[in-house]
């Protein structure tokens, strides 16, 4: 009913990117599963999330800002209102030892970009799935590195639908924090200040991050990656905390504790979004049973789960 009320209306918003409605959102997650977005705005500028976010006030609609589908778990039901996709919003520049791009690209394409101009930094998430937005929104971390180590300044806009850009400050950063979760910030374009370094050196330490996922399962299933974050007080990271309770091979309906790595929840085929999550809070749950640890998800439920 609201994508037919609203339909007409929306097209004529005059974006330079696109407007559908009813798009499966199973096609833009990691997870491959998920209901639809009622309505789906490809973005392709600044002007484009502009025009969308002032559509959406003006019509009382919520707004999803969806990159590359990873670290989330979107409903059977899938999302109301508008889910606004950055996915074409990939370009970047190199200037110097900086690199400069928008925040749809992924993080892939980026790291590969660096090492093509011989900047070293960005080695470290090779192979994580997902965009430089998404990365920058949850301060992706792997092999002893985070994003905020190389992070400069980002362009965002704002609540007021103006651009603004924020420098890094050490204090609004922590493990898995950004100061961008705090506010209703939709990253635009992002600088990252890199070091030149040796282009073999670079790709070798690519190479062995990435297959170091390919040995821990991250693609042999639809997944999204790590379900839980690590907590140093713990003494252990969270994966062999659930392997030691046992949980390795767990399932509910097709979704499954990792064979490979039991930090991660895979989709067998077909899985429905729910048995995913019944997966995760039944994990959580078994590990506070057997060990007192309350693992904290990383994954975050979107859409309409009533």
């Amino acid at each position: 009913m609201l994508v037919t009320k609203l339909s007409e209306k929306i097209k004529k918003i005059n974006i330079a990117g696109s407007v559908r409605f009813n798009v499966r959102l199973k096609d833009f997650t990691t997870f491959k599963t998920g209901g639809p977005a009622d309505i789906f705005i490809t973005a392709s500028d600044a002007a484009d999330i502009i025009k969308a976010r002032q559509f959406a006030a003006e019509n009382n609609l919520p707004v999803f800002i969806l990159g590359g589908g990873a670290n989330i778990l979107v409903s059977d039901k899938g999302i109301r209102g508008i889910t606004l996709y950055t996915g074409e919003m990939n370009q970047f520049t190199v200037e110097d030892n900086k690199l400069i791009s928008h925040a749809g690209i992924t993080v892939n394409r980026l790291a590969e970009a660096a090492m093509e101009s011989s900047l070293s930094g960005f080695e470290f998430i090779y192979g994580m799935p997902g965009t430089v937005g998404g990365a920058l929104w949850m301060n992706a971390r792997c092999y002893g590195s985070e994003i905020s180590q190389i992070f400069q300044w980002a362009d965002v806009i704002n609540d007021n639908n103006e651009i603004e850009r924020i420098y890094f400050e050490k204090k609004d950063w922590a493990y898995k924090q950004s100061p961008f979760q705090s506010r209703g910030l939709f990253i635009y374009k992002c600088c990252f200040s890199l070091e030149n370094q040796d282009k073999e050196a670079i790709q070798k330490e690519m190479n062995n991050n990435y297959n170091d996922r390919i040995k821990k399962g991250h693609f042999n299933a639809p997944c999204a990656g790590s379900i839980f974050k690590n907590n140093r007080s713990f003494g252990k990271p969270s994966g062999q905390i659930i392997d030691e309770a046992g949980l390795r091979g767990l399932r509910i309906g097709k979704a499954a504790v990792s064979d490979f790595h039991a930090n991660i929840i895979i989709n067998e085929g077909d899985a429905k979004a729910s048995d995913i999550l019944d997966l995760i809070n039944l994990v959580r749950k078994k590990v506070k049973e057997q060990t007192g640890y309350d693992l904290e998800p990383e994954i975050i439920p979107v859409g309409e789960w009533r």
